[in-house]
């Protein structure tokens, strides 16, 4: 079997990452040649550096950034002075408001989500579809019926199998005069897709916009990228969760063992305001992201509440996150890929566990990025020492999104539990006061939970590992 490696080498030398690698190489040799060919000129260079460096530190200290992110940037201001400088005025994550400590009142949970996301409303049905097999099959027998409009909005698009069937519906809607939209990251879509894809799409009459293209300035567009996940069909149908257009989140490419992923499958109201988020993203924002507290549909439906972040601004998902954490009264079920999170969530599922909670979190036992892996599998066990019951998926990879708490309230997304997702990117999810979509999402981890396996014992690998990646966690 050939290796790999070569493809992706050319991938990323025909790739939008390349020039910008390519940029700080530049900035490196000149560097480099300051010190060795004109020394003299380096005493001035290096009292500047100490006078912007210091300038910037004392802004870092006094900005209202949380404490873990001013650590992350104040160690890199220490290591790339001057980069590092440029990169601390930039990438700056906006204060979110919070949450302040709730009393544990389950009944009060859906009002004070609700609160937190402006509003909710009804779904007319949602569905639970716990396997990336499941969500391909509905979403293509969905757009295949479309008769109005089709908006796409996915961090990852990659061409395979997945990719090409949607495409095939979406060049067929198009000349039937549907109105078809496509939006991505150009940040996640990278290394996946070739530089001629927009004007392939044009080709086939299908709209379609790039969130921040890849560009060396603004060092802020670097850093806030579109995570989220959305399809709306006719403006009543709409997909979520952590499924993205590529063909290991379905199981047709296999990449660190099994991939399991979740997503929710919504209509009536709900869908309208994943439309309008949409649109948001697509008019830069421009559209408001809101949600009409007023706006309710289906009153014999399920309540409901579309939860949306964009790339700056308040922060709703770690809110509404904070709320459950806070309200849940006898349990609590999490999946994450990723889990280095923000203090608040981190003192929130400590303090849900010593009140007596039983949460229980799953994350994945073959990594798919290792450093964050690292993370991941440290603050598992920060968390255990706190009564948090935490298992891996043993079968692979697990990048599933949801939540469940006391057998009535489950939410569904794109956010991580992470600072990156919590506190930067644009991100989306659903959360319901349904028991049935709450015993949904149960019934699957619990499923997860029995064939999975402990956390193990830390290594002294993985302890320096942790040890020298945990100032940086909020950066990667």
């Amino acid at each position: 079997m050939k290796s790999a490696a070569p493809r992706k080498i050319r991938r990323f030398l025909s790739g939008k990452l390349f020039p910008l690698a390519l940029l700080l190489i530049l900035a490196a040799g000149a560097f480099l040649f300051l010190a060795f060919r004109m020394s003299g000129a380096l005493a001035p260079v290096a009292a500047l550096e100490r006078i912007f460096s210091v300038g910037v530190a004392l802004f870092l200290v006094n900005s209202p950034l949380p404490s873990e992110n001013r650590t992350a940037r104040l160690l890199l201001l220490l290591l790339f002075p001057w980069l590092g400088a440029v990169c601390c005025l930039f990438l700056r994550s906006p204060s979110p408001s919070g949450c302040p400590s709730s009393p544990r009142d389950g009944n009060g949970l859906s009002r004070a989500v609700f609160s937190v996301c402006g509003g909710s409303c009804r779904a007319a049905s949602a569905e639970y579809l716990p396997s990336g097999k499941e969500m391909a099959e509905r979403l293509l027998s969905d757009l295949s019926l479309a008769d109005r409009e089709i908006f796409l909005e996915y961090y990852i698009l990659a061409r395979g199998e997945f990719l090409d069937a949607v495409l095939s519906v979406l060049e067929r809607k198009a000349r039937e005069g549907v109105d078809v939209r496509v939006l991505y990251d150009d940040f996640g879509c990278a290394l996946t897709l070739p530089r001629s894809f927009r004007k392939t799409l044009r080709a086939r009459g299908v709209k379609v916009a790039v969130y921040h293209p890849l560009r060396p300035f603004p060092f802020s567009a670097l850093n806030r990228r579109d995570h989220r996940k959305i399809a709306v069909i006719d403006g009543e149908i709409a997909y979520t969760g952590g499924i993205n257009l590529a063909d290991e989140y379905i199981g047709k490419l296999i990449r660190f063992g099994h991939w399991k992923d979740t997503a929710v499958r919504i209509t009536g109201e709900p869908a309208r305001r994943f439309k309008a988020l949409f649109l948001s993203a697509w008019n830069h924002g421009k559209s408001t992201e809101k949600c009409d507290p007023s706006c309710v549909s289906a009153p014999n439906g399920i309540p409901c509440a579309v939860i949306s972040d964009g790339a700056g601004g308040t922060r709703t998902g770690e809110e509404a996150l904070l709320q459950m954490l806070s309200r849940a009264e006898k349990r609590i079920v999490l999946c994450t890929p990723y889990l280095a999170p923000t203090e608040p969530v981190f003192n929130a599922l400590k303090g849900a566990a010593r009140a007596g909670t039983d949460v229980r979190l799953m994350i994945p036992h073959i990594p798919d990025k290792r450093s964050v892996f690292a993370l991941t599998r440290s603050e598992a066990r920060r968390l255990m020492r706190f009564g948090v019951n935490v298992r891996e998926y043993a079968a692979g990879f697990l990048h599933a999104k949801c939540v469940a708490a006391d057998g009535k309230y489950a939410a569904v997304g794109s956010y991580n539990l992470d600072a990156r997702s919590l506190r930067i990117q644009a991100e989306c999810g659903i959360f319901f006061e349904s028991e049935e979509m709450a015993h949904s999402i149960e019934r699957d981890f619990g499923e997860l939970w029995e064939t999975g396996v402990p956390v193990p014992a830390a290594s002294l690998a993985e302890r320096c590992a942790a040890f020298l990646l945990r100032p940086l966690a909020h950066l990667l």
